[in-house]
């Protein structure tokens, strides 16, 4: 029995379907546009629309999240540190950093950006124990994944007294119609919560109008490249293996209907993110 031949591409962790998009977005985005960042961009109107442009939109919100955090901090836990860049910055800085991601992939090239500097931990928030605790948890566009009052017992329990949570996410608004864009606390849900929590609210900005074009960005790129390249990988394979196309077309054909329904109508815009989403970057204090 022969061995099989050693293969040239290098093993990658298996990741759910979020984690699976986060990377992938990580790496077509920085080999077409060299980002180093995962989230949304911050658009002001003196900065052109353009796919060359969102990587200078992110650093704006990077510079935009940073400055909220308030005089004294000296020790930040970064929840859903992504690539790694905000960590280096906040690092830059003169913080201290721990960074924590459920991603296996992303948490290899946060590892890659922090270098020796930080420590970065592979488990969920609401999983996570370390015998310490923090001046401030960062919480990224990652609060919208967890389920929020178990999040927000964890961040009073690994803050040291009178400490803050930085909060920067997307948020579901009420609407008569159904929202083409996925994700996202009730905002109603979310402020009655927070209301009732030992922490006191210090900062609130609407950021809606200057993330929506990021929206408009992307849905331009699924319009004009990710769609026909799907067009034409889906035509050579049907001309290629007929049968195997069919079969695979009938056995996943709900699934293939509700990609194409979430990515190719052209309804992922800016206009449908400020009817339906707001966007908030939020700062409070845990009552000593």
């Amino acid at each position: 029995m022969t061995d099989a031949p050693h293969s040239l591409v290098p093993r990658a962790p298996a990741l759910k379907s979020p984690e699976f998009g986060l990377a992938l977005g990580l790496v077509l985005g920085r080999f077409a546009l060299g980002m180093r960042d995962l989230h949304y961009g911050y658009w002001t109107d003196d900065l052109p629309l353009i796919p060359a442009n969102l990587p200078v939109a992110q650093a704006r919100y990077t510079d935009e999240l940073m400055n909220d955090i308030p005089a004294g901090v000296k020790s930040i836990l970064d929840v859903g540190c992504g690539a790694g860049n905000t960590a280096r910055k906040l690092l830059d800085r003169g913080y201290e950093v721990v960074c924590l991601s459920p991603n296996a992939w992303l948490n290899d090239e946060a590892q890659a950006a922090v270098g020796n500097r930080a420590k970065v931990y592979l488990s969920k928030f609401e999983e996570f124990e370390l015998d310490r605790k923090f001046d401030l948890i960062l919480f990224s566009e990652s609060f919208l994944f967890m389920k929020a009052e178990v999040a927000l017992a964890k961040a009073e329990a690994m803050l040291n007294p009178g400490g803050y949570i930085l909060i920067s996410d997307i948020f579901k608004v009420p609407s008569d119609t159904k929202s083409p864009i996925g994700g996202g606390q009730d905002i109603r849900r979310y402020q009655a919560m927070m209301a009732a929590s030992r922490f006191t609210m210090l900062k609130d900005t609407d950021m809606t109008a200057q993330i929506a074009p990021t929206f408009d960005l992307l849905n331009l790129a699924y319009q004009q490249a990710i769609m026909p390249a799907y067009a034409l990988l889906r035509a050579k394979f049907e001309a290629s293996h007929p049968t195997l196309m069919k079969f695979v077309q009938w056995k996943w054909r709900k699934k293939i209907a509700k990609l194409e329904q979430k990515h190719f109508t052209g309804k992922r815009t800016g206009e449908h993110f400020r009817l339906h989403k707001s966007y908030r970057r939020t700062l409070y204090r845990l009552a000593a």
